[in-house]
């Protein structure tokens, strides 16, 4: 990221913002549908892995033209690795968490324990095109490009309210379940993005937070209910601690979570911004 957007016209920089956002959203629409067709798991897998390598190669291509310098995805293979590792691990201390204090609390009931080993495969192979696309739409363009205009404060903001009301159209959605993704997720995965100055750390947290909380624990993911978990569950309670329809990322819970990691990432990237001043 830096200030190349200063020495580009307005008019150019709403040409890459706009219809770089349109052409991700309909690759990755164009996916998702041909994933979600009834068809063998066994065809699905490499169009899944086709899936990610067209958003990922189209993305690149992106890069190289905005900033005008040869942008690679897989520069540093092991350290993308380790970043994607990174987000899976928060997402799942984050989601533990929730599930842990709704099930202290009573409001998250299991009931039934089986696995479906194609069922998984299929949503861990949905979810990886999903975590790509939406981050690379929600933090690789919009936040990307709004922190080149206008700096990292506001395009945090920004892009943290399009992230959330981007799911106000998905079933179960309220003003309030789109301002909870904005004020948890979508905070914490730009800054995520910033503090590790890599991609992959939000597409893993992305990823792994929608498989665990439809495909482990059974939860609705953003409105989708989830066929065949590996803990079939039923949340109840009041809405606003349940999440309700919607699911448990905008519940009450999760955003208590959700802004306590991001404070420690905004702190951790305070600092981190302030040692490197200093040297």
């Amino acid at each position: 990221m830096n200030n190349k957007s200063n020495k580009m016209d307005f008019y150019e920089w709403i040409c890459f913002f706009f219809i770089g956002i349109v052409c991700f959203l309909f690759i990755m629409g164009f996916f998702e549908a041909i994933l979600m067709m009834d068809y063998t798991i066994y065809a699905k897998i490499p169009i899944a892995l086709v899936a990610c390598w067209v958003l990922l190669l189209s993305f690149s291509k992106f890069l190289t033209m905005y900033t005008r310098v040869k942008a690679k995805i897989f520069a540093m293979p092991r350290h993308d690795v380790k970043m994607l590792l990174t987000g899976w691990g928060v997402s799942f201390l984050f989601f533990g968490a929730i599930i842990a204090s709704l099930y202290c609390l009573h409001v998250y009931q299991p009931q039934k324990i089986s696995c479906d080993i194609q069922n998984q495969l299929y949503g861990w192979l949905l979810f990886a095109v999903v975590g790509i696309g939406e981050e690379i739409i929600c933090r690789g363009i919009a936040f990307r490009l709004l922190y080149d205009r206008i700096g990292m404060t506001w395009a945090l903001i920004l892009s943290a309210v399009i992230f959330g009301f981007a799911h106000v159209f998905n079933d179960g959605a309220t003003v309030w379940s789109a301002l909870a993704i904005a004020v948890t997720s979508g905070w914490l995965l730009g800054v995520a993005y910033v503090y590790h100055q890599s991609l992959w750390a939000p597409i893993g947290m992305h990823w792994a937070w929608n498989y665990l909380e439809g495909y482990v624990f059974g939860c609705p993911v953003s409105g989708a209910f989830i066929q065949h978990p590996i803990i079939l569950s039923r949340l109840l309670g009041p809405t606003w601690l349940t999440g309700g329809s919607f699911g448990p990322e905008a519940s009450v819970i999760a955003i208590l979570i959700g802004m306590a990691i991001s404070l420690y990432y905004t702190l951790k990237l305070k600092q981190k911004r302030s040692n490197q001043t200093m040297a």
